[in-house]
């Protein structure tokens, strides 16, 4: 990693010379995800939009729940293609410039495609995997000059490396312009670029894959934000979700929680498919695994989201054929490896692993930055 340890030191040859930076302890704080990121993502892009009583699905349900038949793939081999990214989040140094301050982060970003073959093989797709490197640091607490001469270093540097501005509003981290919230904005800003990377990469392999149906991982949805994805023959599964939400289903006026809907969801089921934020996408609940066998009521359940296009009618056929090939996908899971395994989708393991083994590892990182100390260029 020898390129990536003289970026480093380039990168703060400059910031030593046009900010006073306070390093972090130990040279590089990995800033660790939790475990309910999806969620509270979720919460944050339904913001005030809580009551759901549009449904989508066509002709419109006079039920509450229907059950789905498993299709395994040697029935029918619906989903070939699977897409999932990670990111890992570093905590470098507190910039100053005046009286103005500013978190410095270093991140790192992969996402992959992968795909199955007939036989349950799975292998990363040609050209559709990406490593990125970000830096992260709010603009509107540096002076122009002083953001010039950093974001030229970046451009110089050996590893591809991109300058982000931690104080830009987005979806996911918010308007948060004080010093003092910038550092938790930061785990929100890095999510939401793997979430612009994911869009940008799913759309680029729906151009050359048109005929394919692909299941990425997490949303698809930007909620009041915007419009979020828009190609056909994909959808999104979330593995959490955000449970502020009420229902009316099934022709009763009377309005249910998330978790009285869910609670009563047998295994094999699924809901109807409920307008999204925004009318953009169309979402329902498919139980995997019955709620008996688990911790909690909402354990064993997937959000499914799908865009609302025209071209792609949302009807109750092809719903359930989604949804019966999501069920044949959770006969093989990761026990034991992942606190989610019970919502946990075998392919979309695989995905997000092979996402995990384009990264460097934390130690590289925080020897990267020792070294940098070392040599006197902070």
């Amino acid at each position: 990693m020898r390129a990536l340890s003289i970026t480093l030191q380039q990168i703060w040859s400059v910031l030593s010379k046009q900010l006073e930076v306070l390093p972090a302890a130990e040279g590089a704080t990995e800033e660790m995800t939790f475990v309910d990121t999806e969620e509270r993502d979720d919460t944050k892009l339904a913001g005030d939009d809580v009551v759901v009583q549009s449904i989508l699905e066509n002709p419109k349900p006079d039920w509450q729940y229907r059950e789905v038949r498993p299709i395994p793939r040697s029935e029918k081999h619906f989903f070939r293609y699977f897409l999932d990214g990670s990111y890992r989040h570093y905590f470098l140094a507190t910039g100053l410039e005046n009286d103005r301050s500013t978190p410095i982060f270093l991140a790192q970003i992969a996402i992959v495609v992968v795909e199955r073959d007939n036989a349950g093989k799975l292998s990363i797709v040609r050209d559709f995997k990406r490593h990125q490197w970000f830096l992260l640091l709010a603009k509107s607490q540096v002076s122009n000059a002083a953001w010039k001469q950093i974001e030229d270093s970046t451009r110089k540097a050996q590893i591809d490396i991109k300058l982000q501005d931690l104080s830009e509003v987005d979806p996911l981290s918010g308007d948060k312009s004080d010093p003092a919230a910038l550092r938790e904005k930061g785990r929100g800003k890095t999510r939401y670029l793997m979430s612009t990377m994911e869009f940008d990469l799913a759309s680029k392999f729906k151009e050359r894959f048109p005929e394919g149906w692909i299941a990425k991982d997490g949303l698809i949805s930007l909620g009041k934000a915007g419009k979020g994805m828009r190609v056909p023959q994909i959808i999104g599964i979330a593995k959490s979700f955000t449970t502020n939400q009420q229902f009316t289903v099934g022709g009763v006026k009377k309005r249910e929680s998330l978790a009285s809907l869910l609670n009563a969801l047998p295994a094999y089921h699924r809901t109807p498919a409920f307008e999204g934020y925004q009318g953009n996408t169309a979402f329902w609940f498919l139980r995997l695994r019955k709620s008996q066998e688990l911790l909690y009521p909402l354990f064993g359940v997937i959000k499914v989201e799908i865009p609302v296009l025209e071209e792609q009618p949302l009807t109750t056929e092809l719903l359930d054929e989604i949804s019966g090939a999501l069920l044949a996908e959770q006969s093989v899971t990761p026990y034991g490896s992942d606190d989610r395994w019970h919502s946990h989708l075998y392919p979309i393991y695989q995905a997000e692993h092979a996402a995990k083994g384009l990264f460097s590892s934390t130690e590289v990182i925080q020897g990267c930055i020792n070294c940098a100390l070392r040599s006197r260029l902070i």
